[in-house]
């Protein structure tokens, strides 16, 4: 018979073997982990991006609808001196049905307030459609304007606007 004899260097490379494959799965699960968080970044990011710019593209398609030309005679702007009110038309050249009340005036690149504008329709409806005029009554600040060149820009809701330069 045989006696089986166990050196410690044999148990000690068994050991040492089993060790460096845990060490390895340990590495191999940490780097799994890893990549899926830096994953699970990135495609939050990328999915951010990809709304972002779906959003750009429907703001531009909509503005690249959008038209609006002020329809006065630059030389003979209606003035209403009891009321200190300029008077200005505005026509819906474009595609799109919009809504007078989101529209920003702005004079000598002043905000005209809500409050110092009247807004209508010349047919009486609520959507100014395409092919639509709007009449702006507006109380610019200073009222009344001092004679000389001005410029008026009434804006969309999306930001397309269109102006002209007048005289008073």
């Amino acid at each position: 018979m045989k006696s089986r004899h166990i050196s410690r260097n044999d148990s000690f490379c068994r050991c040492q073997r089993a060790e460096t494959a845990i060490t390895h799965m340990i590495f191999f699960i940490a780097a799994m982990i890893l990549a899926m968080g830096v994953i699970t970044v990135l495609s939050a990011d990328v999915q951010s991006i990809v709304s972002s710019s779906s959003a750009n593209s429907k703001l531009v398609a909509q503005q690249m609808r959008t038209d609006i030309t002020i329809v006065n005679d630059p030389l003979m702007v209606p003035y209403d001196s009891s009321g200190n009110t300029y008077t200005f038309y505005a026509k819906n050249t474009g595609r799109t049905e919009l809504t007078p009340d989101f529209i920003t005036v702005l004079v000598d690149g002043i905000l005209v307030e809500p409050d110092n504008m009247e807004v209508e329709i010349l047919d009486g409806d609520v959507v100014w459609r395409p092919g639509d005029i709007l009449v702006l009554h507006v109380i610019p600040s200073p009222s009344p304007l001092g004679s000389g060149d001005h410029r008026i820009l009434v804006a969309a809701e999306n930001g397309k606007s269109g102006s002209m330069s007048f005289r008073t």
